[in-house]
């Protein structure tokens, strides 16, 4: 299976590459929702299609929709979380 074309580009494992204390973390859901089958699943890609566009979905969202553990939903959009449910 190709990569996701949004992998390059993702402002999620963009910000979070150079921590060392979640290298594992993302490479592992780098390997399911990035390069593996569950790409049509990823909810950063649906909030981006809902939402007109990747800077609209918060950085700290992973791609199964939940918030990067350390961090929170609290400022999240209500076009955001609206988005999450469709």
């Amino acid at each position: 299976m190709a990569d996701c074309e949004k992998l390059a580009t993702c402002a999620f494992f963009k910000e979070y590459q150079e921590d060392e204390s979640k290298k594992l973390a993302l490479a592992g859901l780098a390997n399911m929702y990035c390069r593996g089958d569950k790409q049509d699943v990823c909810v950063r890609k649906k909030v981006s299609k809902a939402l007109g566009g990747p800077v609209n979905v918060p950085v700290n969202m992973m791609p199964n929709g939940q918030p990067l553990a350390g961090t929170s939903s609290d400022g999240w959009s209500d076009a955001v979380k609206t988005a999450m449910k469709l």
